[in-house]
């Protein structure tokens, strides 16, 4: 199409359709068929399913329960999947799933960015997965929880980047439901990249004790060593985590924090179009702002030199220096 024969209105009009097609994608162009080959040559480990001896893998699903106004949502209709060697995926309640005691005392989370459907939910998670246990100790099991939620594409771009943003807030309550049932000396870490991370801020918020759209979670125990965090390209506000923020207690139940962000992602650049706040930026293309006292909890580094323009979960898990940092903080080790 030539840009130049058209109407001054259109190429705008096109230009903004198309930017909001792209925003907190957690890699658009990877869905691409021709993309796919690429995805699929990669060397063995990114999304080949083969845990390590003795390590747990668990699938949670919340693609076919609600959202939207209201006090409570049905947490025990979250659908549970456990990987078995030999079996592949195999169904379990949520009541078996949460009293089951970890291989190793060691839990980590991954939640996926937008315009994920569920299997390139779970080819990330596996990537996820790969990427926390290199290097790890194999007398150290973990127990590996991909987090699905309803991002798939839909025809509506910016309809659905707007709906896609509140309903991070209902899964930040399904998500520190789930947080809820671990048992207090549970060493957890929790990932996300790009929208996914709003859900992680939002459930750190709830089980801090704070409300988000009017719900809270009921009276529970925190972790005692609170969580380890690791946030890419982070498709929440700058302003979240700041005390006065909308997730503003997030921070009183994590240990430490580290966010890569990126000043040169050409997406969220463009992340108020999806928030309508007028000037909102988000923290995965400035960082998150942060009091004095917060600034020994959150390390905060900008990969734009790494990354690119690209908004791309690709280049995040090819990038071996944010991932090491990133298992530090994953695997618990000395920060």
């Amino acid at each position: 199409m030539n840009a130049y024969a058209l109407p001054t209105c259109s190429v705008r009009s096109g230009l903004f359709v198309a930017i909001l097609m792209l925003v907190f994608s957690a890699n658009v162009s990877a869905e691409s068929t021709g993309f796919r080959e690429t995805l699929d040559g990669y060397p063995s480990g990114y999304a080949c399913k083969a845990p390590r001896p003795g390590d747990e893998i668990f699938l949670v699903s919340t693609r076919c329960l609600p959202g939207g106004c209201g006090w409570e949502l049905p947490i025990e209709k979250i659908q549970v999947s456990q990987y078995l060697p030999g079996e592949g995926w195999v169904s379990i309640d949520w009541e078996t799933f949460t009293q089951m005691p970890s291989p190793g005392g060691l839990t980590s989370v991954y939640v996926h960015g937008n315009w994920m459907n569920t299997y390139w939910a779970e080819r990330r998670g596996w990537e996820m997965y790969h990427e926390v246990t290199r290097n790890l100790s194999m007398d150290q099991k973990i127990r590996h929880v991909m987090w699905s939620w309803p991002t798939q594409e839909e025809a509506k771009p910016l309809q659905t980047v707007r709906e896609h943003a509140v309903r991070a807030d209902d899964d930040a309550y399904y998500l520190a439901s789930y947080l809820m049932t671990l048992p207090t000396q549970e060493q957890v870490s929790i990932s996300a990249f790009s929208l996914g991370s709003r859900v992680v801020t939002g459930a750190c918020h709830l089980m801090a004790g704070g409300s988000l759209r009017g719900r809270s979670l009921p009276p529970h125990e925190t972790n005692e060593h609170g969580y380890r965090v690791a946030m890419f390209s982070s498709g929440v506000t700058y302003s979240a985590i700041y005390p006065s923020g909308r997730n503003g207690q997030a921070l009183d139940v994590i240990d430490r924090m580290y966010s890569a962000y990126n000043s040169a992602d050409k997406i969220l650049r463009f992340y108020r179009l999806a928030t309508q706040r007028k000037g909102d930026k988000s923290a995965g293309s400035i960082g998150f702002s942060l009091t004095h006292d917060q600034r020994h909890q959150v390390e905060q580094v900008n990969a734009a030199n790494i990354l690119g323009k690209e908004h791309s979960w690709d280049n995040v898990v090819r990038a071996f220096c944010l991932m090491e940092r990133a298992r530090d903080y994953l695997q618990w080790r000395d920060v």
